[in-house]
C-alpha cells in the first residue's frame, strides 16, 4: 500500500479569550472582577490592595503565589481563580442545547469557520489556544473532522448528556507526567483529527504532579517548562509556526503573552509566516500599539501582519443567516476564496 503524503496544513488558527467572549465567555477584565468580588479575597486587605493596584489577573495569581504572602492569602486566591473558571464552564454548559436563534448562528458561524481549516482531509490541521475554558469541548461536536486534544483523553463527547453537566473535581483528568520527544516531526501526527492545542492548560485538568494547577501568570515560560505536556505543546506551536509560508488567524487575542509573541515574531522574521487578526478592537489602535511596542515585538508582528478584520462573530454570522461582506472579506484575504 502506497504511504500516504501528509503535510501541515498551510492555515493555522489561533484563538484567545475574545473568541469565547461571543459564546458570553469572560474577558480578562471580567475576570478579574469575579476575582475581586469573591468572598474570600475581600477578608484580606493585602489582596484588596494588590488587585485594586493590578487588573491583570493572571499577574496577582504570580505574585501572590511566589510572593511572601501567607498560606490562606494563597489559598483565598487560588479559591477565587478556580470559582471563576467554575462560573465561566457554567456558561458553557448552559450553552447546548442550543434554542436561541443568536447562540445556534454565532455556534454555526463558528464551526463554518473551523470547518474552512479542515478543507484537505490529508492534511494535518491544528488549532491553538491559550484559553482554559471548554467551550469547544462542551459545544462542537460536528465539524469536518473531531476535535481532539494531543495526548489527553476526552473529558465528555461534545454535546451529551455528560457536556451539559457540572465538572465534579473527581472527574478531572492528570497530564501525563513523562517527558515527550520534541524531535519526532510534527508531520507524523494524525491527519484524521483536528489537533486542539491547550498552550496554557485547561480547566479540568490537574498538572502532572497531581495539583490543579493552571498556567497563568507573568512567569508563563518556566511554568510551561515545568509541566511535560505543556512543554511538548509550546514546542509543537513553535514547529508549526516555523514552517514555511505558513498563514496564522488569531481570534481574540490581546498580544499580551510575551513568549507568544516572541514565537510570532521569529516566525515572521526567520519563516515568512503571515499574520491575520479577527478583532473587534479599533485597527488604528491596535496598529499604534505594535507600532509603539505596547506589545511585545510589536514591530516585527506589524511587519507580518497581512490582514485585519475588525468584527465580531456575532456580526460576521448574524441571527438571519445572511451573507455578509465580512465573511467573503475573511474567505478571499485569508483562506484563498476557497
Amino acid at each position: 500500500m502506497k504511504k500516504m503524503n501528509k503535510t501541515i496544513a498551510q492555515h493555522i488558527l489561533f484563538t484567545g479569550a475574545g473568541f469565547t467572549k461571543n459564546f458570553a465567555g469572560f474577558l480578562a477584565t471580567e475576570m478579574w472582577t469575579k476575582i475581586f468580588n469573591h468572598s474570600e479575597v475581600q477578608n484580606y486587605p493585602y489582596l484588596r490592595e494588590l488587585l485594586l493596584d493590578d487588573f491583570d489577573y493572571e499577574s496577582i495569581y504570580y505574585k501572590v503565589l511566589s510572593g511572601n504572602y501567607s498560606a490562606d492569602e494563597k489559598e483565598a486566591i487560588q479559591n477565587a481563580i478556580f470559582e471563576a473558571y467554575q462560573k465561566l464552564d457554567a456558561i458553557a454548559c448552559e450553552y447546548t442545547p442550543i434554542t436561541e436563534t443568536s447562540k445556534a448562528s454565532i455556534h454555526a458561524g463558528a464551526k463554518q469557520l473551523i470547518d474552512q481549516f479542515i478543507r484537505d482531509i490529508n492534511q494535518i490541521n491544528f488549532f491553538f489556544t491559550l484559553n482554559q475554558d471548554l467551550f469547544i469541548e462542551r459545544i462542537f461536536g460536528d465539524t469536518k473532522k473531531p476535535i481532539m486534544t494531543l495526548n489527553m483523553v476526552k473529558i465528555f463527547i461534545p454535546g451529551s448528556i455528560d457536556s451539559r453537566l457540572p465538572l465534579s473535581v473527581n472527574n478531572f483528568i492528570k497530564t501525563p507526567n513523562q517527558n515527550m520527544t520534541t524531535h519526532e516531526p510534527a508531520s507524523n501526527l494524525s491527519h484524521k483529527e483536528l489537533h486542539y492545542i491547550k498552550l496554557h492548560g485547561s480547566y479540568g485538568w490537574k498538572s502532572s504532579d497531581g495539583t490543579n494547577k493552571m498556567v497563568i501568570g507573568q512567569n508563563k515560560k518556566s511554568q510551561i517548562a515545568e509541566e511535560p505536556l505543556l512543554a511538548y505543546y509550546f514546542d509543537l506551536f513553535k514547529r508549526t509556526l516555523a514552517q514555511k509560508e505558513r498563514k496564522l488567524l488569531a481570534i481574540g487575542y490581546g498580544f499580551g503573552d510575551e513568549h507568544v509573541n516572541r514565537v510570532i515574531a521569529e516566525s515572521i522574521k526567520n519563516h515568512g509566516l503571515e499574520v491575520y487578526i479577527l478583532s473587534p478592537t479599533d485597527p488604528n489602535r491596535f496598529i499604534t500599539a505594535l507600532k509603539e511596542e505596547t506589545y511585545a515585538h510589536g514591530k516585527v508582528i506589524l511587519s507580518g501582519l497581512k490582514g485585519y478584520f475588525p468584527y465580531e462573530l456575532a456580526k460576521k454570522f448574524p441571527a438571519d443567516q445572511s451573507k455578509t461582506d465580512a465573511w467573503e472579506e475573511i474567505r478571499n484575504c485569508y483562506f484563498g476564496n476557497h
